[in-house]
């Protein structure tokens, strides 16, 4: 008798945690699918991306219908404050605390150090700001897709160009010490050497805290190079071409600018008539960008025009919330399993596919001259379209990847 009462009394005890745990693990199940736009929300990205980047996230949630497999989605915000270690603790504590997306990492330093953290813990992201082309070569990963454009694209558009002109030979570089800038100066130098032009000098800054760029330019000035190459963004493209301005280098060299956005126009619209850029997206190129582009700009209140990468953000997210309804999982692997060779066209992506090799979403490019003010029929209509590249023509070939693939 007592030793059956001892045995009811330990089998009482070991089910009470099995019953307290199993509503958690169903609240679990049930609970918010979180994706993390992992941003810049007030340095010198943050133009480019930041609150954009999150509204354009948003709005792709709620025009998915705000759930997806019985559970709600939710966006966080996070502030990677342009410094990868810290990107790499908050994505951790974002995953830990149910995110399986991020999405966004506009600085090559925080994709890369969010991708290490992603595939520790068997979760994506898709990078849609971040422009280092070792996303997809010596940092590729099973868990990180490079989604909008990258250094690769920009150099062998915008570089080839310039460098094929005889003006175009000798070319001084300034450069931020980080991954994107050092990615950016590789992959400039591969694209230009091949037409007989060389960098003379390269100039790296400390990032992201400089902001007076006059030596660096004087010293470019006096280099007699036929071209600077400005191989940074955001603010930091802002502040060296209007100091480049301001000291004449437009008259004697050619500025060659390798990654520059629509909000980098709006910012200073004479500074940067004239340019000739490569970019992934622009809002009024076709019907259906247009389309996205007024309802993005009626929901940010501002008068503003989506940035590529904000764009880009939208596209992403959907594509991904697609994966998760058709394999019916937030399960990265399956998810990648789903979308690795899959092949898709949406207003933001032409002729797209995941590529299985390495990562490298794919889709057409877009060469374009900035116009000057009295060129252009409406408010931040800055670009004529010159050339639509073809995804196959726009990015690395498959088979020059330098990815060391181990899934």
């Amino acid at each position: 008798m007592n030793t059956s009462r001892s045995l009811l009394a330990l089998a009482t005890a070991l089910s009470i945690p099995f019953a307290t745990a199993m509503p958690l693990s169903v609240a679990a199940d049930s609970g918010p699918i979180k994706i993390a736009v992992i941003t810049d929300m007030s340095g010198v990205y943050s133009g480019i991306s930041g609150q954009g980047a999150v509204e354009a996230t948003k709005m792709a949630v709620e025009d998915f219908g705000g759930s997806v497999l019985g559970r709600p989605l939710q966006v966080d915000t996070v502030d990677h404050r342009n410094n990868g270690p810290e990107a790499a603790a908050k994505a951790a504590e974002e995953y830990d605390n149910g995110a399986e997306l991020a999405v966004d990492l506009t600085n090559s330093a925080t994709a890369l150090a969010v991708g290490a953290v992603a595939k520790q813990k068997h979760k994506l992201e898709i990078v849609t700001g971040g422009a280092s082309s070792a996303l997809t070569g010596a940092n590729c990963s099973r868990y990180t897709y490079h989604y909008a454009y990258d250094s690769y694209a920009l150099a062998h558009s915008t570089g080839h160009s310039i460098a094929s002109d005889p003006n175009g030979k000798t070319w001084y570089g300034i450069v931020p010490d980080y991954a994107f800038g050092k990615a950016m100066l590789s992959d400039f130098t591969a694209a230009i050497e091949p037409e007989g032009a060389k960098f003379v000098h390269e100039d790296t800054y400390p990032f992201p805290t400089t902001t007076d760029f006059s030596s660096y330019l004087l010293a470019a000035k006096e280099s007699k190079a036929q071209v600077l190459g400005v191989l940074n963004a955001g603010a930091d493209t802002v502040n060296v071409m209007k100091q480049a301005k301001q000291f004449g280098l437009d008259k004697t060299m050619k500025l060659a600018v390798g990654l520059m956005f629509l909000s980098d126009v709006d910012a200073l619209p004479d500074v940067f008539a004239g340019s000739r850029i490569t970019d992934s997206w622009y809002w009024n190129q076709d019907k259906a960008a247009r389309d996205w582009a007024d309802r993005y700009t009626k929901r940010v209140g501002n008068g503003s025009r989506p940035t590529s990468i904000q764009a880009a953000d939208y596209s992403a997210t959907t594509q991904w919330l697609n994966a998760v309804k058709a394999v019916g999982s937030v399960d990265a692997d399956k998810v990648q399993g789903y979308l690795d060779g899959r092949k898709f066209n949406d207003f933001y992506a032409h002729n797209a596919e995941w590529r299985a090799r390495d990562h490298r979403v794919t889709h057409t490019m877009i060469v374009v001259d900035v116009l000057d003010k009295s060129q252009i029929k409406e408010p931040h209509g800055w670009y004529k379209i010159l050339e639509t590249i073809p995804a196959d023509k726009a990015f690395r070939p498959e088979s020059q990847s330098t990815c060391n693939k181990d899934w």
